[in-house]
């Protein structure tokens, strides 16, 4: 029968216990093989202890932690949310001429008494307290402007929105001064007011513009409801502070009136 044969742990353990039974260079040489392999020991286990440490329970740290939520969108293209800027849409300042053909109106909205166009890009685009301004230095940008204001700062029509929109939109000086003693006076009572219902009996028809880059000269076409009688209102605009304004006609009216106009002379614009 074979002799048994000690492994390589058992022998060198042996030699190292009982040196006794191995020759001097054996007993020695065992020692330090010995020391060796328990050194490779300690190095495999700081190994392994660094890996844990530094490694795989920072892995896991992160991949437990919890998730932020997902932001949710609020925003919806009917109704744009306003940013905290207060802006409502980007205004393109990209100049087309439309003194001879109307701009491209996406929809019409009814606001206060009338039939009010929009058009991508040209504004009111900012937000503020109860009213909305903002329009593009553009000619589209001038009409709008002229349409917005002539609905919501009129004097004489003048509801909740009506100072705050004047204040912003006319020209410093005392026509402004005198409108805005005017709106008051409505809003107090003190002069009466014509109601959305009595100017809903109008209709706005079309327009004739003459445009100089920071100057528009902008007249709106005006009729009755059955188109019987028309007149036309001008109206200054200036580019100031970033937007366009209004230099008032006089302390009565942002606007000088015509009557008997040829409706012919004007660019028909109008929901259909």
């Amino acid at each position: 029968m074979a002799k048994d044969n000690p492994g390589w742990w058992a022998r060198n353990t042996n030699r190292v216990v009982h040196p006794d039974e191995q020759t001097p260079d054996q007993a020695r040489r065992a020692k330090w093989v010995l020391l060796a392999f328990l050194a490779l020991i300690v190095v495999v286990a700081v190994g392994v202890w660094a890996l844990r440490v530094f490694w795989f329970e920072p892995a896991q740290t992160a991949d437990s932690a919890p998730k932020p939520p997902a932001p949710v969108s609020t925003t919806s293209a009917a109704a744009p949310t306003p940013s905290s800027d207060g802006a409502l849409c980007i205004l393109d300042n990209t100049n087309r001429d439309i003194t001879t053909t109307p701009p491209q109106a996406t929809q019409w909205v009814i606001e206060r008494w009338a039939a009010m166009p929009v058009v991508e890009g040209a504004g009111p685009c900012v937000q503020r307290d109860g009213y909305r301004v903002g329009f593009a230095h553009t000619q589209t940008g001038a009409l709008l402007a002229t349409y917005h204001y002539f609905v919501h700062a009129t004097p004489s029509t003048a509801g909740k929105e009506t100072r705050a929109i004047a204040q912003y939109a006319l020209v410093d000086g005392p026509l402004k001064d005198a409108l805005l003693k005017r709106i008051d006076a409505v809003l107090n009572g003190v002069e009466p007011r014509h109601t959305d219902a009595d100017m809903s009996k109008i209709e706005l028809r079309g327009y004739r513009m003459t445009y100089g880059g920071d100057t528009a000269v902008v007249e709106l076409l005006a009729t009755s409801v059955d188109g019987s009688v028309a007149s036309g209102g001008t109206f200054k605009l200036v580019w100031l502070d970033g937007d366009w304004r209004v230099d008032p006609a006089s302390g009565e009216s942002l606007e000088a009136s015509t009557t008997n106009v040829r409706v012919g002379d004007f660019v028909p614009w109008k929901a259909q």
